[in-house]
């Protein structure tokens, strides 16, 4: 039989064509899901008629009137399949719904929603409160619904369950919509969505005028964002009285709610097998959960605490028992899979290792794995069913508890265990451990098993130890940073936050002060406010695109997927080209322009790439759409962006029609979404998926959707363009500094022993916590050399270790306690620092220790000495600079990047809050700022300018560069701040001690109780905590010194000078042989020197500072000697400059330019140290190309 050869164009234009007014355009037009579906009925229709036809028919089949006969009787007989599907379909779905144990509550739902405007449902697993609920509503005339759920994946699927439901019959009006995607128009009456998105439309409506009724489900998982919205529905009732909120929970802890509401609760029965529970603890009871006493003091709390379990090692042997029980007692024709509750990833792997042993010896198991972290194509497999005579053997996290439902689950197996991130605000640490679960999720867990039939539920624990459990988990409020619900608080103007009405109450907050304008904007941003800050400022610098993709790196999991502890040796080598020696979010960057390189090109399917490469796609994918939305919310807060649009590059610009070709890709896409929903079927699982995780169970010549949606809605080549930005040395430095900005204080510095430490114990220090590691995902796991550092008496001339010289200072995402204490997402910290030798002061060691910069223009508080030759950073680092006008030429351009950089910021998000922030930052009772006349005498100048800069800008009501172009001045702010991080200061920089803080912070003042309890107040880090217990705390340091401004306070360090004074030689006539300078610097690297002779600071690379020093030394001598010493003294400047150079042709061209130039005007540019002819006027021409060169 030939192959199917379909319809005739002229046929598809007679019956289905809209344009055309076919004959059944009305009942399916053309590709409708019921015009797909008639197709393959017309197929099996003719390949039925074809086995009929003799010879002499078949060419009578292709004319077009029998063709439009065979048509007009399929269209009759598919549409009295179709009735009869739909009746069939129908019958069942009424009786599913009728045997459903919610179905006789409906009219008491509805009765009491009208009456009491608040109801809790309270029903147990499988009754269907979830799909039923939003439907007996509409059936009773209510119009717009909201129903809100914790998870995205769930709002999908109850979209799609409720529409089959109703077999469709309201079409568009029940829909969906979560952050990335939706299918939501004007017509929809239930909506199922994120409680993060209705937040969200809070925050534009804070009447949510657009539903009549609320449904708020699966509140008592007692997640922050839905704790948050409880209390927002509680205050919007008393503002809306045609207002309905419905409640849905299980009935564990209902009565919390009900309570909250002041709410009538409708109980409704579960429907749940018989479950069988076996207790089979491994080990003696946990004393620290059974004790008693520990027990009733966990009872008396008011703000309940998860219990720690003790650490232990996996026994498998447990767990292969009841497996082997299973395989002897059931036989392999009784269907019934096994699911296992583990704690965590390290768990699940350990386990699924041994049982997989078992698995291939027996052939009746398939080991799988279930967590967040995982692909998506090995999370479906958990859905497949095997195949015949064998079992699925799922060990999941939590996850499957309540996020995730898998049919056809027999076998509970509970290790008892769940693993909570607790965020600890003292060390601003999250600790991933390992605690005892609830009796409640103990429940949830067996009920598992009694879904689909009768189970069983092995329990690795003893009854006494569950009758010691605490009855509910603890919310997630009380474990989770607060920044993001304060913000929210803030930007919705809901008032104090400690007065906002929670479910419970969270606790005490530090301040209370009205949200500032980038508050306000980092709060709508739907991403931590760190990176918020981050992308704000990323719109000053033209760097807007790399730092869109580096926020939405950070805001998903990681495209790279964690390998086994056996890799594939070439995952490890593809994923080693992309990593970048500047940290991980470059590394991902990197991974983003390769990727997209590969999209454009279309040599190879990127699906595949990311295969070879370790990566998760749907990770990358889901990276441009929040980079995309990202884009959107800038555009609404920040409509220009006057640094991007000038390089033709406005990222804000819609993406423009590509004509026919993208109308063309539209209608394959929705084509195929079409033909992969109604293809998608459960795949039969074997013995191979538990071993190869890159089976897909799909054709060669299937369409990647994902892959086809990304090109329909963006345009790949302008992506890839955009991409290219911030490559070049001075965009990474720039891109550093707001990575960091964003970052800080989350800073960390290497131990000095690492040099001494094998590359896999490297231990790094922050100001609250140390003895931290690196996170195994770091790109500088596999690359430790980078941030190790090196030893100062390490040789010079070792080529090999040339990278480890740089950057000890790293800044980080986040900290994670595991197993122990991690850094997580690292950069390292921008900024080139030249060593000196404390051992030979007169000699530099040009290792370039980074973090100077970084510090002194983000640091909360800087102290300095008489001299400012010593500086102490926020209470944590020490800096000693060898020459002190280089310390006050350094800490002079600091105040005015920071001043610059200040008023740009505010500027740039709006200037109505300019004016009220830049006071409120400079008025203070507590502690006033110094005056410059009252400053002493022998006050550097660097400290009486910023004194003076300080004072002006509490005195002056205008801002002086507000009427500059703000395009001119953000240039010159980038170029001035790059200039800044890209030159060497010369400076030892390192951790202090806390013994020596204490040293050089003397004054003391006696302490109250209250006082001793709280050191904070008198800013006192963490790290002195330790020696103030050998004070008994008795007394507290009090700074002493002048306040200069909100963050330096001047001479408040009693401590001497350390820079080394001149050399005598340099203090008489006779001029110094060589200048001071670091011998080892590139010949490209700039370094802030003094210069001796003339006594002022330059920014200059060595070839520089030789001229310079001739020139200057030259000038000096002609100044005291006579014409024919000095003649003497030219030859001498020459057989130094031979010296100095070692190259003889150089110097002396070099002294006959110098020498010629004193004949004419010469001036001297301040950027590159170049002589320019032709005066002043030259010389500004000559600076303003300098300060826009790359």
């Amino acid at each position: 039989m030939p192959a199917y050869p379909g319809w005739s164009a002229n046929t598809d234009d007679l019956f289905f064509s809209r344009h055309k007014n076919g004959l059944a355009v009305e009942y399916m037009p053309r590709n409708s899901p019921q015009y797909h579906e008639f197709k393959e009925f017309h197929q099996r229709l003719w390949e039925r008629r074809w086995r009929k036809l003799t010879t002499d028919h078949i060419q009578v089949v292709s004319a077009f009137a029998e063709e439009t006969a065979l048509m007009r009787h399929s269209l009759v007989l598919f549409a009295d399949y179709s009735d009869k599907k739909e009746q069939r379909v129908r019958k069942k779905i009424t009786e599913d719904r009728s045997n459903l144990p919610i179905a006789p509550f409906k009219e008491a739902i509805v009765q009491n929603l009208r009456a009491h405007r608040v109801i809790l449902v309270a029903g147990d697993t499988g009754c269907g409160k979830s799909t039923q609920v939003p439907q007996f509503l509409l059936e009773a005339g209510f119009r717009h619904i909201a129903c809100t759920q914790p998870r995205r994946i769930a709002c999908y699927s109850l979209a799609k369950r409720v529409a089959y439901e109703t077999l469709n019959v309201y079409g568009s009006e029940i829909a969906y919509q979560v952050r990335f995607q939706g299918n939501k128009s004007r017509r929809t009456r239930i909506l199922f969505l994120t409680e993060g998105l209705l937040l969200r439309q809070f925050g534009a409506d804070p009447n949510l005028s657009q539903y009549d009724v609320i449904i708020v489900d699966e509140v008592h998982e007692r997640h922050i964002m839905g704790d948050f919205l409880l209390g927002i529905l509680k205050q919007l009732l008393d503002k809306r009285k045609d207002l309905h909120v419905v409640l849905m929970s299980a009935t564990i802890n209902a009565e919390l709610f009900a309570k909250y509401f002041d709410a009538p609760t409708i109980q409704v029965p579960g429907r749940l097998y018989e479950v069988k529970v076996q207790y089979r603890p491994i080990k003696d009871d946990d004393q620290n959960l059974v004790d008693e006493q520990k027990y009733l003091q966990r009872q008396k709390l008011e703000v309940k605490q998860s219990v720690p379990s003790r650490a232990e090692k996996i026994n498998p042997e447990p767990y292969l028992r009841i497996m082997q029980e299973i395989d002897h007692k059931i036989p392999e024709t009784e269907r019934g899979d096994m699911l296992i509750f583990m704690s965590g990833i390290n768990e699940i792997q350990s386990l699924v290792d041994e049982l997989t042993v078992y698995a291939h010896n027996s052939k009746r198991w398939i080991v799988l794995r279930l967590h967040s972290t995982l692909s998506v194509d090995e999370q479906d497999k958990v859905f497949d069913i095997p195949q015949e005579t064998m079992r699925k053997c799922i060990v999941s996290s939590n996850i499957a508890e309540t996020s995730v439902t898998i049919d056809g689950i027999r076998f509970i197996i509970d290790s008892g265990k769940v693993k909570e991130l607790v965020h600890e605000p003292n060390t601003n640490m999250s600790r991933l451990s390992e605690f005892w679960i609830s009796k409640s999720s103990a429940i949830q867990r067996t009920g598992r098993a009694g879904r689909t039939g009768p189970g069983t539920c092995y329990r690795l624990y003893s009854d006494n130890e569950f009758n010691h459990l605490n009855d509910f988990p603890v919310p997630e409020i009380h474990r989770a940073p607060l920044e993001p619900v304060v913000m929210e608080l803030k930007a919705l103007d809901m008032g104090d936050p400690r007065e906002f009405h929670f479910i419970e109450t969270l606790g005490a907050l530090n301040q209370d002060e009205n949200i500032t304008p980038i508050g306000r904007v980092l709060a709508v941003l739907p991403v931590d406010a760190i990176l918020g800050k981050m992308m704000i400022m990323a719109t000053m610098f033209a760097l807007v695109e790399p730092v869109l993709i580096t926020a939405a790196a950070m805001s998903v999991q990681s495209p790279f997927i964690r390998l086994p502890a056996n890799p594939n040796a070439d995952i490890v080598k593809n994923r080693a080209e992309l990593a970048s020696e500047h940290g991980d979010p470059f590394t991902v960057l990197n991974l983003w322009r390769a990727w997209l390189d590969i999209k454009s090109s279309r040599n190879e399917s990127s699906r595949k790439w990311c295969k070879r490469h370790g990566v998760e796609e749907q990770r990358l994918y889901e990276m441009t759409k929040l980079k995309s939305q990202f884009q959107s919310i800038l555009h609404d807060y920040l409509p220009s962006d006057p640094v991007d649009s000038d390089d033709g590059m406005d990222i804000f610009e819609t993406d423009q029609q590509r004509g026919s070709d993208r109308l063309k890709q539209q209608k394959l896409l929705r084509r195929e979404r079409q033909k992969q929903s109604r293809a998608k079927r459960r795949r039969v699982l074997t013995l191979k998926d538990q071993d190869d995780e890159d089976v897909e169970g799909e054709n060669p010549g299937d369409m990647d959707i994902h892959d086809l949606e990304f090109t329909v809605t963006n345009d790949v080549d302008s992506l890839r363009s955009a991409s290219s930005k911030g490559t070049r040395k001075k965009d990474i430095a720039l891109l550093k500094f707001i990575i960091c900005s964003g970052l800080y204080p989350q800073f960390a510095s290497g131990d000095e022993h690492n040099p001494y430490r094998k590359s896999n114990e490297l231990i790094f220090h922050t100001q609250n916590k140390k003895f931290l590691s690196i996170h195994p995902s770091s790109v500088f796991t596999a690359s430790p050399e980078w941030v190790q550092g090196l030893d100062r008496k390490v040789r010079q001339d070792d080529e090999s270790l040339e990278q480890s010289l740089h950057h000890e200072l790293i800044c980080y995402l986040q900290l994670l306690e595991t197993n122990k204490p991690y850094l997580l997402n690292l950069t390292r910290v921008p900024g080139d620092v030249t060593l000196s030798n404390v051992d030979c002061p007169n000699h530099y060691l040009s290792l370039s220790f980074a973090g100077v910069h970084m510090l002194l223009l983000l640091a909360r508080n800087i102290d300095t000495n008489a001299d400012c030759s010593v500086l102490v950073i926020d209470n944590f680092y020490i800096v000693k600079f060898r020459t002190a006008p280089v310390s006050q030429h350094v800490l002079l351009l600091m105040h005015e990047l920071r001043q610059f950089l200040k008023n740009s910021i505010e500027a740039r998000i709006g200037r109505d809050g300019l004016q009220s922030s830049t006071s409120a930052s400079v008025v203070s009772d507590e502690c006033p700022y110094t005056p410059p006349d009252l400053l002493p005498a022998d006050t550097p100048k660097c400290i009486i300018s910023i004194a003076q800069s300080t004072s002006e800008a509490v005195t002056s009501n205008t801002i002086p560069w507000k009427m500059h172009s703000e395009k001119s001045l953000l240039r010159t702010l980038a170029a001035k701040l790059s200039d800044f991080l890209m030159t060497s200061i010369s400076c030892e920089f390192r951790m202090a001690k806390a013994s020596e803080l204490l040293k050089i912070f003397p004054t003391q003042v006696p302490a109250s109780q209250e006082e001793r309890e709280s050191m904070e107040d008198y800013h006192i880090p963490k790290a002195w905590e330790r020696f103030y217990e050998t004070l008994n705390r008795q007394s507290l340091v009090e700074k002493t010194g002048n306040v200069i401004n909100e963050y330096l306070r001047y001479a408040s360090l009693n401590v001497e000078s350390c820079a080394v004074r001149l050399p005598p030689s340099t203090q008489s006539s006779t001029r110094a042989q060589q200048p001071h300078f670091p011998q080892d610097i590139g010949d490209d690297e700039r370094i802030y020197w003094f210069c001796e002779n003339c006594s002022k600071v330059f920014d200059f690379t060595r070839q520089h500072i030789v001229k310079h020093w001739v020139r200057c030394g030259e000038k000096q001598e002609d100044a005291i000697h006579s014409e024919d010493e000095a003649d003497n003294s030219n030859k001498e400047a020459v057989g130094d400059g031979q010296r100095l150079l070692e190259d003889t042709e150089q110097q002396t061209a070099s002294k006959t330019s110098l020498s010629n130039a004193r004949q004419r005007k010469v001036q001297h540019c301040a950027y590159c140290g170049q002589d320019i002819e032709g005066g002043p006027i030259a010389r500004l021409k000559h600076e303003r190309a300098c300060v826009q060169r790359p």
